[in-house]
């Protein structure tokens, strides 16, 4: 049986905002394309879906206040095709550009992808990275929610009843800046990570580490940060040494579980190994010669 509900097309982010509050049945989508999957599987019935495609101010990349403010029905296709993203944001740009196939990345959206809280959302590893902050609106107005605070578990974000994920405001990196993100997977696309894992550090001219975000998804029942393996890089120069005892101690700070796709071991080595590799392929550290 095809799935019952009735579809709204609010044309303002308020109306929107008091449709999913006065409706506890109610669902916000974008891109859906998570939603249609879990409609047709039985796995969600909702009495009405709420559409937020073209309401202003939810779409977009732009530089603002030392900040790149990213609208969260920003499809990952558009980060994928921005320079701003490409040459500001590395980690998040490559992200998005791993998600699904392009026909998939035409459609779905980064807020989405945050909102579904899946420990796999690839966006969620470099938004981590970069000290993003939701902005939510609901109800009762407008909140600023740190991205590390907004997983709470599988499928659970920080948003209350009625409130919608409106933007992300990233800060810009300071000079000196090297992040890349790393997506594992058995398949070229199409594909959820087995691991993910991103690092940014920003180095002093001397190679000294001022920074450091060691960020991991599919190791914990949300996307995660490193901090003891962040410690372990700031305030020393930069070399494999230190890039690889950085990675053993994400590999144990990791909260992996044994799946069908990956044994806890095996993601744990994952995680060591590719620690220094990201930053190889970021530029942070020479190449292996």
């Amino acid at each position: 049986m095809a799935p019952d509900f009735e579809y709204c097309r609010p044309q303002t982010l308020d109306d929107a905002v008091a449709l999913l509050a006065s409706r506890e049945d109610a669902v916000a989508v974008a891109g859906a394309t998570d939603v249609w999957v879990r409609l047709h599987a039985g796995t969600l019935a909702p009495g009405a879906l709420v559409s937020l495609r073209g309401i202003p101010g939810l779409v977009g990349l732009r530089e603002e206040a030392g900040a790149i403010v990213l609208g969260a029905a920003t499809t990952h296709a558009a980060v994928e095709d921005s320079s701003l993203a490409r040459e500001r944001l590395p980690a998040l740009h490559r992200a998005c550009a791993a998600v699904g196939s392009r026909q998939v990345r035409n459609v779905g959206t980064v807020g989405g992808n945050l909102c579904n809280a899946a420990p796999s959302a690839d966006s969620a590893v470099p938004l981590l990275l970069y000290d993003a902050v939701c902005v939510a609106r609901g109800p009762g107005g407008e909140r600023a929610i740190p991205i590390g605070a907004f997983f709470l578990a599988p499928g659970q974000t920080a948003l209350g009843p009625g409130e919608l994920l409106t933007e992300l405001r990233i800060p810009l990196p300071p000079a000196g800046t090297y992040a890349d993100y790393w997506k594992l997977t058995r398949r070229k696309a199409m594909e959820l990570p087995i691991l993910g894992v991103g690092v940014r550090v920003t180095l002093a001219p001397d190679g000294v580490v001022r920074e450091a975000r060691v960020a991991l998804g599919v190791a914990g029942p949300t996307p995660l940060r490193a901090p003891g393996a962040e410690a372990a890089l700031v305030g020393r120069p930069l070399t494999r040494e230190s890039a690889a005892a950085a990675g053993e101690i994400a590999a144990q700070e990791a909260k992996v579980r044994d799946s069908w796709r990956g044994k806890a071991w095996y993601r744990r080595q994952l995680i060591r190994v590719l620690v220094p590799r990201v930053l190889e392929r970021a530029g942070a550290l020479p190449p292996v010669p």
